[in-house]
C-alpha cells in the first residue's frame, strides 16, 4: 500500500540523507566537508543530524516535544547550536509525512493544518527550544513578540507573523513554507535535470541567498550587509547557471573564501536548503510509486 512507503524508519533515512547531502555541498560561508568554519566541525553537524533523526521521526511526540527534545539532546551532547533552524523547519514536515502518502499538494495541506493547530503548550516548548539554543543575534530584537521576554499574552501565530518580517523560518511557519514550495522546490527540480546533485544543491543554496536577505546575517550584521551579500550571490548564481565546470566551481569557492574571511555565515539559507531537499525526497517517493503503478 502507498501508506506504507512513509514509515518512521524510511522518513528517518530521508531526513539523514537530506542533511548529509547538504553538508557535502560547498555552500559559501557555511560548513561543508571540504570547507570548514573555525570552531565548527562538520562531523558535529553529522552527529547533530543523527541525534535529531532519532527524535524527529518518533510519531508519538507532539511537534513541540519533537523540537524541544531534539534541541535539548543536541545541546547536551554537542554543547552548541548546530541545527536549530533545521529542526524548526523539518519537524513539521516529518510530523505530517510519517504514515501518510505525500504528494506535494497533500503535504502542503497537511502541513498547513499542523502549523495552525500549534497550541499554547507546544508553542511554549518551541520557544523554550529557541531560547536554549540561543541563535546568533536573537537578543538584538527587543520589540513586540520578543520570545526572550514575557510572551504569554501573544499567540504563537501572531509572534510568527511579527517575526516573519525579518526571519525566514518564522515566515515559513506564517505562510506555510511558501518560499520553498513556490520558489526553492521548483528551482531545484529543474536544476536536477541539468546538473550534478552536488552542484544543484549549491545553486539552490545560492538562490535562497539571492532572492532574500539571510536571517542569520540580518540579525548579526544588519540589513545593509545582508543586502550586499544577497546581491553578490545573485551575480555569481547568474554566471554559474550557464554551465557546470571548473570556472563555476572556482567562483563558488572564491565566494566561500570571501564570506569566511569576513566570518559571515548565511545559516538560514542552509536550513532552507536542507528543508527543500527533504520535501523533494519525500514527494519523489509518491511520484516514483505513481510511475510504477502506471
Amino acid at each position: 500500500m502507498l501508506r506504507e512507503i512513509n514509515t518512521s524508519q524510511r522518513i528517518k533515512k530521508i531526513f539523514l540523507a537530506s542533511c548529509f547531502d547538504e553538508i557535502a555541498a560547498n555552500k559559501p560561508g557555511n560548513v561543508s566537508i571540504n570547507s570548514p568554519i573555525i570552531g565548527l566541525s562538520y562531523q558535529k553537524f553529522y552527529r547533530a543530524a543523527e541525534i535529531t533523526a532519532n527524535i524527529i521521526s518518533n510519531d508519538r511526540y507532539s511537534l513541540g516535544e519533537i523540537i524541544f527534545k531534539s534541541c535539548c539532546q543536541c545541546m547536551k551532547e554537542l554543547n552548541s547550536n548546530y541545527n536549530l533552524g533545521i529542526i524548526l523547519l523539518c519537524a513539521p514536515i516529518i510530523k505530517v509525512a510519517i504514515g501518510n502518502p505525500c504528494s506535494e499538494k497533500v503535504l502542503r495541506l497537511n502541513l498547513k493544518n499542523e502549523l495552525n493547530s500549534i497550541d499554547k503548550e507546544n508553542a511554549q516548548l518551541i520557544f523554550n527550544a529557541i531560547k536554549l539554543c540561543k541563535p546568533a543575534g536573537l537578543n538584538n530584537y527587543k520589540g513586540e513578540g520578543n520570545i526572550t521576554n514575557e510572551i504569554e499574552k501573544i499567540s504563537f501565530k501572531k509572534i510568527m507573523k511579527i517575526s516573519s518580517e525579518w526571519d525566514r523560518i518564522s515566515r515559513a511557519y506564517n505562510n506555510n513554507y511558501q518560499e520553498i514550495f513556490l520558489t526553492g522546490l521548483p528551482f531545484f527540480k529543474k536544476l536536477k535535470k541539468k546538473f550534478s546533485k552536488k552542484f544543484s544543491i549549491e545553486c539552490l543554496y545560492l538562490n535562497f541567498l539571492s532572492t532574500d536577505l539571510d536571517s542569520h546575517i540580518l540579525r548579526k550584521y544588519g540589513k545593509d550587509r545582508a543586502y550586499s551579500i544577497s546581491k553578490k550571490s545573485s551575480k555569481i548564481l547568474k554566471t554559474i547557471l550557464q554551465k557546470e565546470n571548473s570556472k563555476s566551481n572556482n567562483l563558488i569557492k572564491n565566494f566561500d573564501n570571501y564570506l569566511k574571511s569576513k566570518k559571515i555565515n548565511p545559516g538560514t539559507c542552509a536550513d532552507l536548503t536542507v528543508t527543500t531537499l527533504l520535501i523533494d525526497k519525500i514527494t519523489d517517493i509518491v511520484s516514483f510509486y505513481d510511475l510504477k503503478k502506471n
